[in-house]
């Protein structure tokens, strides 16, 4: 169910209007395509002569620069430290760790890890902190 106004009107079409670009392109005096830079293709002059270097090759260049001593590299371990925030496990499964219990600081991940947690004996949490270098020894 078209309404008839549609079908009946006569499209225009402005026919300089798309004969436009052919006659701008004839005007500018270009004669050959293939002289034409095409950076969307790629060509010799866009591609990269080098190749792929494994570690090694990279470790060998970086050690023959001169780095400062605090810059990190791949043959150095000392990097800056991490800005993210770091990360909890629980202490009982070694699962990340959603919770705390207030009581004992120790972390959990679940309510039936906390079930087991409720029902250590008492100092044996202290053991649990001691392997994260959390305990707290109370003279």
């Amino acid at each position: 169910s078209r309404p008839s106004s549609a079908v009946d009107t006569p499209v225009h079409v402005d026919v300089a209007k798309e004969a436009e670009p052919l006659a701008n392109f004839r005007e500018s005096g270009i004669n050959n395509l293939y002289a034409v830079a095409k950076p969307f293709k790629r060509t010799s002059e866009f591609m990269s002569t080098g190749r792929w270097k494994n570690l090694k090759q990279v470790i060998a260049q970086e050690q023959a620069k001169d780095w400062p001593i605090e810059f990190p590299t791949y043959w150095s371990i000392d990097a800056p430290p991490s800005l993210l925030p770091q990360k909890k496990y629980c202490d009982i499964t070694g699962l990340p760790a959603k919770y705390t219990d207030p009581k004992t600081n120790v972390r959990y991940h679940s309510a039936e890890v906390y079930q087991i947690v409720k029902t250590l004996p008492p100092g044996s949490e202290q053991l649990y902190l001691a392997l994260r270098n959390a305990n707290i020894v109370l003279r």
